[in-house]
């Protein structure tokens, strides 16, 4: 190979023998630059000038112009491209001289602001300089919002009939948010831990007593309001909306009360924005005596322009009475369960809410001396980042990252997987209550909501469960909130399982059947909920229920139910079908 480089801007003289042929290339600083290969039997030269050029060829018997097509051109390497891209702009042709002597193919001459080169190659070798390298660096920083509270206890006051009292207690809400585009703080009433609910209740006196929200000083009616101040000259001041600067209502939906239009500072140290909270309150000469208690529930949302926050569903009206001083399932643990148990009547019906989502479910003291759920589990399972399924939220022993979401109402995916999770939402869809119905209806008793279908995998919260294999082997964690689980079932027959339940209602088994009443009638309340395996079948004829116990590789135990009064509390099912959950507290 003989490659004669040019670089524009200073002089280089560059020389070599290779195989009797000798290439040279001279560079006039500034004006032109010439590249000259010869021997004795040839003589090729060409001279560049603003990237203008002349090339001649010369041999002992012709002289060869410069052929005007630049087709078929075979370059090497990485600088093919480059070559083609500057002849392309300089118009350079290629060239090929032969004779007996010497072929030269191909050449390409290369003329830019900055540097100019001609290049003889023929081999695939090649040599450049690269003086210039590049380094970039990316740095993220996250969102990161919050909303803090200090005093949220500090609202006591002794109010004597017929007299008004402003100024009750003060709460300061911090809030920090570095979106750059704001947040905004919404307020809603949460009396008895209800959304929307704005009165002050007393638990023994009942509802004829409840204290109203509103802003009379005087008059007839007793009633209770807010107010709400900030900083103004803070670094971070918020604004106050809907003029919750003075005594006003308490809101029964979500009323935005201050926002800011752009971020707080963050992190370690940070002042944020405050907000501070008050109550007033008026009793007229009648209102009995006794302690009234109401909530308010602030709600942070970014940026300020985000859409109003949502309440979660409302308790239904069969289970409408919360467990009393308990708000979430996880809440629920050992060391409060015997003062909760004590609270709850038998086979009354309460409610708790799951902290994942927000959603209701009935429960219930049953016989047995535990707290069931007594409606089917309709949590959503998320891979969007969404929810953490850790030990403080999930029924599991660290943290569980699914590996696949609840299939969307509407969808007929279904893969019949025994040892990869599967579960699907068929919608606000219930059962009808009358065994044999098998058209789902779209209102009726929670305690029939027919809830999310799970495959046994995703009802032990696993993404593979290949390796349980072996009769009665247990699980021991699921989909279940935290501080719940599923019910043992197999050969099981002591407290926490399907069989000590039922039997404490009456279950022979010798006939395997519950009556006076049935299961689904019972507190219990086991809704016949059919199975999913890509379409939704026989609703009101049977209903499932996971246990957290294998029957070999391809079954698990279950309670199996039927409209003909069949209860099977060792039944079993195919991993791979969509039934339904039940939880109980640990």
């Amino acid at each position: 190979m003989c490659l004669a480089p040019v670089n524009w801007g200073f002089s280089v003289f560059w020389m070599t023998l290779q195989r009797k042929y000798i290439c040279a290339n001279v560079l006039l600083i500034g004006v032109s630059s010439v590249a000259v290969f010869f021997n004795k039997h040839f003589f090729f030269a060409v001279f560049l000038r603003h990237q203008f050029f002349v090339a001649v060829f010369l041999t002992p018997k012709k002289v060869f112009l410069p052929l005007l097509s630049c087709e078929h051109l075979h370059f090497y390497g990485y600088y093919e491209k480059h070559v083609i891209m500057v002849m392309q702009k300089v118009n350079i042709r290629h060239h090929m001289i032969r004779n007996k002597h010497l072929l030269i193919a191909p050449l390409g001459l290369l003329s830019i602001t900055a540097i100019t080169g001609a290049f003889l190659i023929s081999s695939n070798s090649f040599a450049t300089d690269n003086t210039d390298v590049v380094d970039e660096i990316n740095i993220t920083v996250p969102i990161s919002c919050s909303l803090e509270g200090t005093g949220m206890t500090s609202h006591n006051a002794n109010i004597v009939n017929g007299t008004y009292q402003a100024d009750i207690g003060s709460t300061t809400l911090k809030a920090f948010c570095n979106d750059n585009n704001g947040f905004a703080i919404y307020a809603i009433g949460y009396t008895d831990n209800e959304y929307g609910k704005t009165v002050l209740t007393n638990s023994t006196l009942g509802t004829s007593a409840d204290i109203a929200t509103g802003t009379a000083t005087s008059g007839s009616t007793s009633n209770w309001a807010m107010k709400l101040a900030t900083n103004t000259s803070a670094t971070y001041a918020l604004t106050l909306d809907n003029g919750f600067g003075s005594y006003s209502s308490v809101p029964a939906s979500y009323t935005k009360v201050a926002h800011r239009e752009s971020g707080t500072d963050t992190g370690t140290s940070a002042t944020g924005s405050e907000l501070t909270s008050t109550y007033a309150a008026y009793m007229n000469q009648t209102q009995p005596a006794g302690t009234y208690s109401g909530k308010v529930k602030y709600t942070m949302v970014h940026p300020n322009t985000a859409p109003v926050p949502t309440p979660p569903p409302a308790p239904s009206a069969e289970c409408n009475t919360p467990v009393p001083n308990l708000t979430y399932m996880q809440d629920l643990n050992s060391s409060n369960k015997a003062t909760v148990l004590s609270s709850m009547t038998e086979d009354n019906q309460y409610y708790l809410r799951d902290k994942r989502d927000e959603k209701p479910y009935c429960v219930a003291k049953l016989k047995d001396g535990n707290i069931w759920m007594t409606q089917n589990l309709d949590h959503d399972i998320k891979t969007d980042g969404s929810v953490a399924y850790t030990s403080t939220t999930t029924d599991v022993p660290a943290t569980w990252t699914p590996s696949t979401a609840t299939y969307p109402t509407g969808t007929t995916t279904w893969n019949y997987s025994t040892t990869t999770p599967e579960s699907y939402d068929p919608g606000a869809l219930y059962w009808s209550g009358t065994p044999g119905d098998s058209t789902p209806v779209s209102t009726g008793d929670s305690h029939y909501h027919l809830g999310n279908y799970y495959n046994w995998t995703a009802a032990v919260a696993m993404n593979d469960s290949s390796s349980y294999t072996t009769d009665q082997q247990d699980a021991n964690q699921s989909i279940c909130p935290a501080n719940w689980t599923l019910p043992k079932s197999g050969n099981v027959t002591t407290s926490g399982s399907f069989r000590y339940l039922v039997t404490q209602y009456g279950w022979d088994s010798s006939s395997h059947t519950m009556t006076n009443p049935n299961i689904w009638n019972s507190p219990i309340k086991a809704s016949l909920s059919g199975y999913w395996y890509g379409s939704l079948e026989y609703v009101g004829d049977y209903g499932r229920f996971w246990s957290p116990m294998v029957s070999g590789s391809y079954y698990s135990y279950n309670l199996a139910a039927d409209s003909g009064g069949y209860v099977g509390p060792d039944g079993g099912s195919d991993r791979g079908f969509g039934i339904s959950v039940r939880c109980l507290a640990r």
